[in-house]
């Protein structure tokens, strides 16, 4: 079986609101396993745990 790799858009909802509609601002947060987002909905920023 041959492996592809592609992109995996996953759906980061806003942990203040719970709106999914949310954009990447910085690939890398305070640490380099965190990405900062900011939320369209109530324009709050939050830091995202990324997954592996």
């Amino acid at each position: 079986m041959p492996l592809t790799l592609s992109p995996v858009r996953t759906v980061v909802c806003c942990p203040n609101c719970g709106s999914p509609d949310t954009e990447e601002t910085s690939r890398f947060g305070a640490t380099a396993c965190k990405a900062l987002r900011r939320c369209l909905a109530c324009r709050e920023p939050f830091e995202q745990v990324k997954e592996l």
